[in-house]
């Protein structure tokens, strides 16, 4: 295999990607060293473990979702349902590319029983998707029924998400998107 010149950050998008559609058990170092055209040796002065690639991983999710999709949310100048409709789509569309999901949901479910340190970050990023939603319905809800409508937009798109990928189409998604847009109408 060629020796390719990679940045750090291309390593941990390329492990991130292969971690959403192969999950993070199932993922070698090897696997990961051959995603990102090294050799294993020469991934290891990289990262020493696939914990510690997951982890800056979540980090660079974080920070990706707060800086492009969240920030949506809180642009006060653009009505609450287109708001909504893009974050959600914007959002929904990240989750189907390729093969996967929704990669903090997958982490969830397959990592945080064995990798309790990701809990935060994984909080952490489902906290600010419940804050912009928040913002969003609070224009016509009050703060509680605000706070709550967001957990239940965010379980909708979650359980919309994987019916998706189960049955092939994009419907769920669409409708889920449609019920949260009702909820900003009043």
């Amino acid at each position: 295999m060629p020796l390719q010149k990679i940045t750090r950050e291309e390593i941990v998008s390329k492990c991130v990607e292969r971690f959403r559609t192969h999950g993070f058990h199932r993922t070698t170092m090897n696997d990961l060293a051959e995603v990102c055209g090294l050799q294993k040796g020469s991934f290891y002065h990289y990262f020493t473990c696939k914990d510690e690639i997951l982890q800056e991983g979540l980090v660079q999710t974080r920070d990706y979702f707060a800086e492009k999709i969240f920030t949506i949310g809180y642009d006060n100048a653009v009505t609450p349902e287109k708001r909504m409709k893009q974050m959600l789509e914007e959002h929904i569309a990240i989750m189907l590319r390729g093969n996967g999901g929704c990669l903090i949901a997958n982490i969830t479910a397959e990592a945080l029983n064995a990798m309790p340190d990701v809990a935060p970050l994984l909080r952490e990023i489902s906290d600010q998707w419940h804050a912009a939603l928040t913002h969003i319905l609070r224009t016509r809800r009050d703060v509680e029924a605000a706070r709550n409508l967001a957990w239940c937009i965010m379980q909708d798109i979650e359980g919309a998400v994987m019916l998706c990928r189960l049955y092939d189409t994009t419907q769920f998604a669409t409708q889920a998107v449609e019920r949260s847009l009702a909820y900003c109408s009043g």
